[in-house]
C-alpha cells in the first residue's frame, strides 16, 4: 500500500477519535457531568496533536526507517495504536451509555483513573512516530496490558476498588448483549495488537542479522 493511502488512513482513526471524544463530551454534558466534559476534550484534543504530529513525522520521513525497516510498518504500528485507542474510546462511552441508564455521575476520582487506560497507546504511538525502537516493545506490551486488565476487571471484578460502578463484573451488573460484544471486541484488538507488534520486531531482527 502506498504511503500517501496509509498516512489517509492514519488521518481518518484520527478524525474518528476526535469524534469520539466528542461524543463523549456531549453525553457527560447531558450527564451533568462537567468535569467529565474538560475530561474528555481533553482527551479529544491529545489524540488530535500527537495522532498528527506522529502521522506527519512518518509521512515526511525517508522510506526506509532507520528503525522499523521499512516506512510501511511504521505506519502499520501507528495505525494499529490508534484503532485500539478508538477501541478503548468507544469502550468508555459505552460505560457513559451504562452510567447514564443507572443514573449514576461520575466521579472525578473515576475520570483521573480512568485516563491511565489511555496512556500505554498514546505513549506507544507517540514513540513510533519518532521512530523509535521503544515504540515497537511499548505497542507489543500495551495491547495485552489492556487485554488482560480489561478482562479482568469486567469478568472477574476489580482488585482495587477505584472504579465505581464497574468494581463489581459485568456478571453482576447485568450488563446487555452491546456491552458484552465491545469487551470482547476490546480484548481481541488487544492481543492483535501485540501479534503486529511482535511481527514487526520479528522482521527487524531480521534485518539486524541481514546487516551483520
Amino acid at each position: 500500500m502506498k504511503n500517501s493511502k496509509m498516512a489517509l488512513i492514519s488521518w481518518i482513526f484520527i478524525f474518528l477519535l476526535v469524534v469520539t471524544e466528542i461524543v463523549a463530551a456531549v453525553m457527560m454534558a447531558l450527564n451533568q457531568s462537567y468535569f467529565g466534559v474538560v475530561v474528555h476534550i481533553l482527551i479529544g484534543a491529545a489524540f488530535l496533536i500527537i495522532g498528527l504530529r506522529a502521522t506527519s513525522r512518518v509521512h515526511f520521513q525517508n522510506d526506509i526507517s532507520k528503525n522499523f525497516f521499512s516506512k510501511n510498518y511504521v505506519y502499520t504500528l501507528l495505525t494499529t495504536n490508534l484503532i485500539m485507542l478508538l477501541v478503548i474510546s468507544i469502550h468508555d462511552v459505552d460505560h457513559m451509555r451504562q452510567a447514564m441508564s443507572w443514573g449514576y455521575h461520575f466521579t472525578v476520582l473515576l475520570f483521573l483513573v480512568n485516563i491511565i487506560v489511555y496512556l500505554p497507546n498514546l505513549i506507544s504511538m507517540y514513540l513510533v512516530g519518532k521512530d523509535k525502537f521503544s515504540g515497537i516493545i511499548w505497542s507489543a506490551v500495551s495491547g495485552p496490558l489492556i487485554a488482560i486488565g480489561f478482562l479482568k476487571l469486567h469478568l472477574l471484578g476489580a482488585w482495587i476498588p477505584v472504579w465505581g460502578p464497574w468494581n463489581r463484573s459485568f456478571f453482576a451488573l447485568g450488563v446487555d448483549k452491546l456491552s458484552w460484544w465491545i469487551l470482547a471486541i476490546t480484548a481481541f484488538v488487544g492481543v492483535a495488537t501485540s501479534m503486529i507488534a511482535i511481527y514487526c520486531l520479528g522482521r527487524v531482527q531480521d534485518r539486524e542479522k541481514y546487516v551483520k
